[in-house]
């Protein structure tokens, strides 16, 4: 399913109109960057169903019958002028019709993230002089390596079938967690990780390339009508290894929601508690290093200037961090120095030391289990083959993480209708602020204030806000493109912009399906409720930057939502302004940039019947396998859920101990 040369072309001819050849500082077009052939790389790696998705794009802008039905002139997108490309696809970003912007936003994700992460020569991006981003120093970069204490030795197979007591499916936040305890209790076990095994060693530091190795779908997951970009780690540490060390403990209203609604008992008690704090520690969680960067110094001084408390409506984030000393500026892309406290330096040394073997490279299919052993298919990606491996364990722990551990169980013909429902995303949306001093989000420790005061709002489901520190792809992405110069100009702003985002505990449920290949397909779409919290979010957030100093401010609205630049300071009247066209234009799939980095919840944990997950962990459907992840969460936690998965996994863990040694 390559691309012909016909669609090849229309997705020249379109990234050149999303990234068009101008003058000044960024002259370059998106195809003397390489781009096009780039996206159809991508595109090749999509599963079937995506590229198909992609194939019928391509053919129908070049479709004059479709384009006259579409936008009422017959014409082919290759043959129209520049303008009149242009205006097609400003067309479709803000048109009524879902399936348009839902088009429009699928090409323009992909021609602004390469156009600004592309490497033509391996080490740096041509536009990253001119929007006053830096390449790593590679230099540095080579003197640093992995202590022995922390290195992982992935075991050498030499036969098709292996045993162990616990097969653990997953070495993140939840896995990880598993894996140590219960080797440590004297069991043998299998770590089995999809992702490659990245390591001081080998991280690159940069966007591209840690987009395409570390996350699923090389960085191009999507939900089903491609409105939220689905941020989830794939790689040796799962999440932990590339997220931005918020580390938050779980709130008192969720656990006693979880164990008044839910049925799952003490987790308000004593031995939750130490439970969390066992992790705490572990992970060495302080706030010595969360030095307050220039995105986060603005949010306070909004904070203050609006009569909010330290302490008491935002707060200095805890991080785990030791030794980062605010060299943080590529954390996302795997940390170099050791200083990132992630399972990849933590619990898997920790299981390793423990006797515990590692298979990395190597994706679980399917599982089998009767009641007595449980069988795990997977296949190892090695020396450019693919070589098919049978797993025999007394137990299973699926931590895959809320997309591929229903999958799995999907995949596996698991009788269990209510496995993949109840996906919940914590729906993202930033609000960009433009200063006169220069910001640089991109550098130093990330996210080191955050602001709860609007969570306990809508009965404990309202919002939080936090700085984001945007690399130069994941910005083009989310800035709203109002024309191919607009979007160079607002990205020559880059090292002045400031966004803070803005996070929903979300009351909306999707599920996870799956195709016919067997790859996770999302299915989420926002209800009423929560797109009137995530309005309520980007307002507030815009009186934050205004009272913070900001000389314009922007939703990632496509169709507007801004206060243009002027002197002075932005007045009332304008804040006015903008809350009105914001609630006007409300919050539409593909009507501005959406993101989730937080999947949670597709194999939900309660005491009832209707949750595929028992209280203890072990799937109802069928014993002996028992799920670690984030999947179990029966709603948001309400903050960034590191923290809370890896207590919930120490608190299955005891489970699963007590079910091998019953085995």
């Amino acid at each position: 399913m390559e691309l012909t040369p016909k669609e090849r072309g229309s997705l020249r001819a379109l990234a050149d109109t999303i990234v068009p050849r101008t003058e000044g500082p960024l002259a370059a077009s998106a195809s003397d960057l390489g781009v096009p052939e780039l996206a159809a790389q991508a595109i090749a790696n999509l599963p079937t169903d995506v590229r198909r998705q992609f194939r019928q794009l391509l053919r129908a802008v070049e479709n004059p019958a479709l384009n006259l039905l579409l936008t009422g002139r017959p014409a082919r997108f290759s043959r129209l002028r520049s303008d009149g490309r242009e205006a097609y696809l400003q067309s479709w970003a803000r048109s009524r019709l879902a399936v348009k912007r839902r088009a429009f936003h699928a090409v323009k994700r992909l021609a602004t993230f390469l156009y600004y992460a592309a490497l033509p020569d391996g080490i740096a991006n041509p536009t990253w002089p001119a929007i006053g981003y830096r390449a790593p120093n590679d230099a540095e970069r080579a003197k640093l390596g992995t202590p022995p204490e922390s290195r992982i030795e992935p075991m050498d197979v030499t036969q098709d079938i292996v045993e162990t007591d616990l097969a653990v499916v997953g070495s993140g936040a939840g896995g990880s967690v598993i894996a140590a305890h219960a080797a440590k209790a004297g069991f043998r076990v299998l770590v089995i990780e999809a992702g490659p095994l990245l390591t001081t060693d080998t991280f690159t530091q940069r966007e591209l390339p840690g987009t395409d190795g570390m996350l699923e779908r090389h960085g191009l997951m999507t939900s089903k009508d491609f409105a939220f970009g689905v941020l989830h780690g794939r790689t040796a540490g799962g999440g932990t290894a590339i997220n931005w060390m918020t580390c938050l403990r779980p709130p008192e209203f969720a656990l006693r929601e979880w164990e008044t609604v839910y049925g799952i008992p003490e987790l308000t008690g004593r031995e939750f508690a130490a439970k969390v704090d066992e992790v705490w520690n572990r992970l060495g969680v302080t706030k010595d290093e969360s030095v307050l960067t220039p995105p986060s110094l603005i949010l306070k001084r909004g904070c203050e200037a609006l009569g909010y408390r330290m302490g008491v409506d935002f707060d200095i984030t805890a991080k785990n961090a030791r030794g980062c000393a605010n060299r943080c500026d590529y954390c996302n892309f795997g940390c170099v120095y050791n200083g990132k406290q992630s399972t990849l330096v933590t619990y898997l040394p920790d299981a390793q030391r423990a006797g515990t073997r590692f298979l990395f490279d190597t994706e679980v299919s399917t599982i089998e289990a009767n009641g007595g052993p449980v069988f795990v298919q997977a296949t190892r990606r090695q020396d450019g083959r693919e070589v098919p491996i049978r797993v025999h364990a007394r137990l299973v722990v699926l931590a895959a993480g809320a997309l591929q551990t229903p999958a799995i169980l999907l995949g596996s013909g698991i009788r269990d209708p209510n496995v993949g429902r109840g996906l919940r995303f914590d729906p993202t949306t930033a609000v960009g602020g433009m200063y006169d001093a220069p910001v640089e989000m991109w550098r130093g420790v990330p996210q080191t204030l955050h602001i709860d005061r609007f969570l306990r709002s809508n009965d404990n489901y309202g919002f939080w806000l936090e700085t984001v520190p945007a690399h130069p792809g994941l910005a083009a992405i989310g800035l709203p493109w109002r024309g191919g110069r607009a979007h160079k100009e607002a990205m020559l702003r880059y090292a002045h912009t400031m966004a803070n985002i803005v996070l929903v505990r979300d009351t909306s449920a999707g599920r996870i399906t799956i195709d016919r290949e067997g790859n996770p397909v999302a299915e989420y779409v926002m209800n009423e409720r929560d797109r009137r919290t995530m309005t309520e979010g980007i307002i507030e957030s815009a009186r934050i930057h205004a009272a913070a100093g900001a000389k314009s401010v922007w939703s990632l609205h496509h169709a507007g939502g801004e206060i243009p630049y002027r002197e002075g300071p932005i007045i009332a009247s304008e804040l006015d302004a903008f809350t009105d066209e914001v609630r006007h234009l409300g919050i539409q799939p593909n009507g501005l940039a959406l993101f989730s980095a937080h999947a949670m919840g597709s194999v939900p944990m309660g005491a009832s019947e209707k949750f595929p997950t028992k209280p203890n962990g072990e799937l109802r459907a069928v014993p002996n396998v028992f799920i670690g992840d984030g999947s179990v969460l029966p709603t948001p936690p309400g903050v960034n859920p590191m923290i809370t998965i890896m207590a919930m996994a120490r608190r299955t863990a005891d489970f699963v101990v007590d079910a091998l040694r019953r085995a």
